[in-house]
């Protein structure tokens, strides 16, 4: 029997917006865990033995390398899409985060070769080293060329799947060989206690693999949907409906929040890739889930060779895209550009359907009148509102008899629909980053406070972070973070020398300046 649109909307009760001091408890407990696992091995290595103060500069290569193999094992954890670690932070700033802390690795590492080079040239002069020190130039080898493929990948146009899957099990690679380099190359790593410490972290980067290409599939069996029905809404833009599939569960997801879709589509030439979506339907819906999908890239150009019948794995929800994670009551601004509507599509249906007793205005740009998706569903949701949506479109290219807004959305014509008040208002934002920015820069110069802006990005790959703070908060975790490691290296290399010893002869020993050193066969 079918399910109403209100029955369906109770059966969400739970979706109701998140408790922000909770999410700060659970954000707070993660970062705490996150910096542990970086800080912890440095403080349990400075536990060994003292050296000469004559190999400060030694320590402090150590502890670089040490802090780059770590950063390197939780970039794994950070990719895997734990739901408990993405759901505090949203999925856009988790990955941003593990880019940067990956270039961070990435110096740490550079920085230990080279300091290391300073003091025994031969590793740099030499072609053939003893192979544990071999080990290490191909860890730093491998390393270099999946960052720059990763930030190059557009230009150098490596396929996605392909760079996705290389990028992953070089990683595996890079951890493997730079961890069993450390471990024969270095005595500092004796104590049973670091290796401990060592092992865990690793143990804890080669499970995210096996949980997300092994564990995660498995599960994500049980939420196989069915293509229902494909069909083109305009030029360019093709509508998916999928419905669950025999005996499989349906996703529960917030209105205007994404998933992950891995069509597996039948035919030889039908491509099955797994792609980002913001999902367009409300939960609201009875019918399953629904897509609206544009001609953007290789894959989504065959979008619609895509067959009624063919399987589709859902991977979700993500995203704080969602007016049920913000509390308040402020009149809501959605402001769109072409197929960036989807979010908003969803959001204004669940508000219709739930009899929400908040003010929408919907500011909508798009080319020309035959280039508006839902043109007809939105007018619909603004009729059944009672008043309370409002929906106004922007032509950039207004044809014929079109009566409506012409131009661009500017900063003079959100405020002509605000009534010159932007206060009491929060505003949110998606379509391409160019639109998107200029949104915002807007609102900002017009004294909108950044906690009333919120924006979602087309590709989360290169997702820039909502601008609602976490952007700013983002830098500013990450910047701390990494004083935090410096500063634990420099306090590492003080302890394991003598320089902080009461009778140490510190001064003579390191006035000579760095002792440099003949390669050596053995582990040291």
């Amino acid at each position: 029997m079918a399910t109403s649109p209100a029955e369906a909307a109770n059966a969400t009760v739970n979706m109701m917006p998140e408790e922000k001091s909770t999410r700060h408890r659970r954000a707070v407990l993660l970062l705490a865990l996150y910096v542990a696992a970086l800080l912890g091995p440095l403080a349990l290595a400075s536990a060994g033995g003292v050296v000469p103060a004559g190999q400060f500069i030694k320590q402090i290569a150590l502890g670089l390398g040490l802090a780059g193999l770590m950063i390197i094992a939780t970039s794994f954890i950070l990719a895997a899409r734990y739901y408990w670690v993405t759901d505090p932070f949203g999925l856009d700033a988790v990955m941003l985060f593990h880019r940067r802390m990956a270039i961070v690795g990435f110096c740490a590492i550079l920085l230990h070769f080279a300091l290391l080079s300073y003091l025994n040239l031969g590793l740099l002069t030499r072609l053939w080293l003893p192979w544990h020190l071999q080990l290490g130039r191909i860890a730093i080898l491998l390393l270099t060329a999946q960052i720059i493929v990763s930030i190059y990948r557009s230009q150098l146009r490596v396929d996605f799947e392909k760079w996705r899957l290389t990028h992953r099990l070089v990683g595996l690679a890079v951890l493997v060989v730079a961890f069993t380099h450390g471990l024969l190359s270095s005595g500092f790593f004796a104590p049973w206690p670091l290796r401990l410490a060592v092992f865990m972290v690793i143990a804890a980067a080669f499970w995210s693999l096996v949980w997300s290409h092994i564990i995660q599939p498995r599960r994500l069996k049980s939420y196989r949907y069915v293509v229902e029905s494909v069909d083109k809404i305009i030029a360019g833009v093709w509508q998916i409906k999928l419905k669950p599939g025999a005996g499989g569960q349906s996703l529960r997801y917030r209105p205007g929040q994404f998933a992950f879709f891995h069509f597996h589509r039948s035919g030889p030439d039908a491509p099955g890739e797994e792609h980002a979506w913001t999902i367009a339907s409300s939960p609201s819906e009875p019918d399953g889930l629904m897509l609206a999908i544009k001609e953007l890239g290789d894959f989504t150009r065959t979008i619609g060779i895509t067959k009624p019948g063919d399987e589709v794995t859902v991977h979700g929800p993500f995203g704080r895209f969602s007016h049920r994670l913000h509390k308040g009551n402020d009149e809501l601004v959605f402001i769109a550009g072409g197929i960036g509507i989807t979010p908003f599509r969803s959001m204004i249906r669940w508000l219709v359907d739930r009899a929400e007793n908040r003010r929408v205005l919907l500011l909508y740009a798009n080319k020309s009148a035959g280039e508006i998706p839902f043109f007809e569903e939105l007018a619909r949701y603004s009729n059944d509102s009672g008043g309370r949506v409002r929906v106004v479109h922007v032509l950039s290219r207004a044809e014929g008899q079109w009566q409506g807004e012409k131009g661009r959305i500017d900063i003079a014509l959100i405020k002509k629909y605000c009534k010159d008040d932007l206060q009491g208002k929060t505003f949110w934002i998606c379509g391409p980053s160019a639109f998107t920015a200029g949104m915002i820069q807007m609102l900002r110069e017009a004294g909108v406070a950044e906690a009333k802006i919120h924006n979602e990005a087309f590709c989360l790959l290169h997702a820039p972070v909502q601008a609602d703070g976490r952007g700013r908060r983002l830098k500013a975790i990450t910047a701390a973070i990494c004083c935090a490691l410096l500063l634990m290296v420099l306090l590492f290399a003080l302890i394991r020398t003598d320089f902080l010893a009461p009778h140490g002869d510190a001064n003579h020993n390191f006035r000579h300046g760095p002792q440099r050193h003949h390669l050596r066969v053995g582990p040291r």
